[in-house]
């Protein structure tokens, strides 16, 4: 989904470095502090969801799309005084991954990732096998991989591809329901499309012994 440009945008970013940054305006060394990421936290509902409930982990929310940024640290910035547990960060994923050491995380969530349908697009699915060996590195042993959507031809595909790389043993849940469980909350997509009728689907995955 294409997000038009908001003109208050900068003010925004600039008046929260505190919790937005991007990669010119950090030391790379605190990423290391995070034990939880989110690739593509969108708006970024999800993700101070977790934070809310689990005030004891720290997540990192990695966001490429400025436009979704900016939205995500106008919603942050309403909550931040309570909750002190993340930071957003603008940015490919790409440039992020040599930042995080190995078995850095207990958790890396892929919600609603962009299905890139184009056949000569697929190498940038999120879910793409060499994508994985970045995911293997850097959860530890016992860390879990989350990945949601409701395209079922990414999710058909995306199955593959953890075959593929195998690297992770996992397990399907078709239909998914987040009231059914307790450690994946709603995103905004989630409950949008479930209104419409549209099944989500959830692919839980844990490392092959390293």
């Amino acid at each position: 989904m294409r997000l038009r440009h908001r003109k208050w945008a900068d003010d925004v970013l600039l008046a929260n470095k505190d919790i937005a940054r991007t990669l010119a305006d950090f030391e790379p060394e605190t990423l290391q502090d995070y034990e939880n990421l989110e690739i593509g936290s969108g708006q970024g509902g999800f993700l101070l969801e977790v934070c809310k409930l689990q005030p004891q982990e720290r997540y990192l929310g990695v966001e490429i799309n400025r436009n979704a940024f900016a939205l995500a640290v106008k919603h942050a910035a309403m909550v931040k005084e309570d909750r002190h547990n993340f930071l957003l960060l603008n940015a490919p994923i790409e440039r992020v991954f040599p930042l995080l050491k190995d078995q850095q995380l207990n958790t890396i969530y892929l919600n609603f990732s962009d299905p890139w349908p184009k056949k000569k697009q697929h190498h940038r699915r999120l879910t793409y096998p060499t994508l994985q060996k970045e995911y293997h590195r850097i959860l530890k042993e016992d860390g879990t991989l989350y990945f949601r959507t409701d395209n079922i031809d990414l999710f058909n595909d995306s199955i593959e591809y953890f075959k593929e790389a195998d690297l992770f043993d996992f397990e399907i849940i078709q239909p998914f329901y987040s009231e059914n469980v307790d450690y994946l909350p709603p995103t905004e997509y989630e409950t949008k499309f479930r209104a419409k009728g549209v099944q989500i689907n959830v692919l839980i995955a844990h490392p092959k012994k390293k």
